[in-house]
């Protein structure tokens, strides 16, 4: 666990380049109008930092982005950036996009700017994150020494921030974006996937994002989870089958419905997402888990010939199976 954020950014890197096309784009939706308005600031000031956060450098470090726009570095002021659909095609539907990268980078385009582009054609309000990074300002021996045996929640802790803040100031401003506070999900992608699912774990369940989906990755934390459970205790007398059984009654503060993916064959983080299954499903949740073939980690959206390269509409099938897209009311998880 500890050398996973080191994992997760050299799985990354190793990633296939960014493809133009998604096979399951059909030619009535693409090309749909997106507008993209100026990046938000997150905090009104410097953004909050523990004092004795191992990631900050030694001395000031510059945001930068690749030559071919792919990879971001060294965030220190973190934004939000939206991508609106056609008004006519609005769902009202929202979700906040956490691209991946080990906390030493974002894949802006493959997990960030393709995915919203996506959603916004199919008329859900996007928000790329852009959360705060480990700072980077020596050789990669350096980094490497400077982590050894940190935990990754503590290098994500910034970046948790981050997306709550962002879930935040989202909502406060949900009639300018055209959306329902409500039906805002929080989609995220390696790293990105740790600062949804904590997010989705957030101890105030009011600052919870309405649903969560960590991709090819979870809550990458260093013990129990110790969750709030999905139901109420049965009733004393309730029949232990399960088919005598009557609907569970949810439980006050349960956590928000969590939709899994990764690629089978997904050496770096399978054994952390299929823990955090288990947590769930232990705790009375029924996520919906996606267990693809084949697809490695970080395929996000580039297209390889495998099931995975529909990860992004079964997550928008889910979304509508849940209400989000349309804004019906839903019954409560199954048991």
């Amino acid at each position: 666990m500890k050398r996973l954020a080191m994992i997760l950014c050299a799985a990354t890197m190793l990633a296939p380049p960014l493809a133009v096309a998604r096979a399951d784009t059909p030619a009535a939706v693409a090309g749909q109008a997106v507008r993209v308005l100026a990046p938000e600031r997150l905090w009104p000031g410097p953004a909050p930092l523990a004092a004795d956060w191992p990631g900050k450098a030694a001395r000031p470090v510059v945001e930068a982005t690749s030559p071919d726009g792919e990879r971001v570095t060294n965030v220190t002021d973190p934004i939000y950036q939206a991508y609106l659909p056609d008004p006519a095609r609005a769902t009202g539907a929202a979700v906040i996009i956490a691209p991946g990268g080990g906390f030493r980078f974002l894949a802006i385009r493959n997990e960030g700017v393709a995915v919203a582009e996506w959603l916004a054609e199919r008329g859900v309000a996007a928000f790329i994150l852009k959360y705060r990074l480990v700072q980077q300002d020596g050789p990669e021996d350096d980094i490497r020494r400077r982590f050894q045996g940190v935990p990754v929640e503590v290098q994500g802790d910034p970046g948790v921030a981050d997306g709550i803040q962002a879930l935040k100031r989202i909502r406060d401003r949900a009639r300018d974006y055209g959306i329902d506070p409500h039906r805002v999900a929080a989609i995220g992608f390696s790293a990105g996937a740790h600062v949804v699912s904590m997010m989705g774990l957030n101890p105030v369940p009011a600052d919870r994002p309405d649903y969560v989906a960590p991709i090819y990755g979870g809550a990458f934390t260093t013990g129990e989870y110790n969750l709030p459970p999905a139901n109420l205790p049965p009733e004393p007398g309730t029949p232990t089958e399960p088919w005598l059984a009557p609907p569970a009654k949810p439980a006050p503060g349960r956590l928000p419905p969590f939709f899994l993916a990764m690629a089978q064959d997904d050496v770096f983080v399978g054994q952390g997402v299929r823990r955090f299954y288990d947590a769930l499903f232990a705790a009375g949740y029924r996520p919906e888990l996606h267990l693809y073939f084949r697809g490695n980690h970080g395929f996000g959206m580039k297209p390889q010939g495998s099931t995975s390269d529909h990860f992004l509409q079964e997550f928008l099938w889910w979304l509508d199976a849940q209400g989000a897209t349309t804004g019906a009311t839903t019954p409560a998880a199954p048991r």
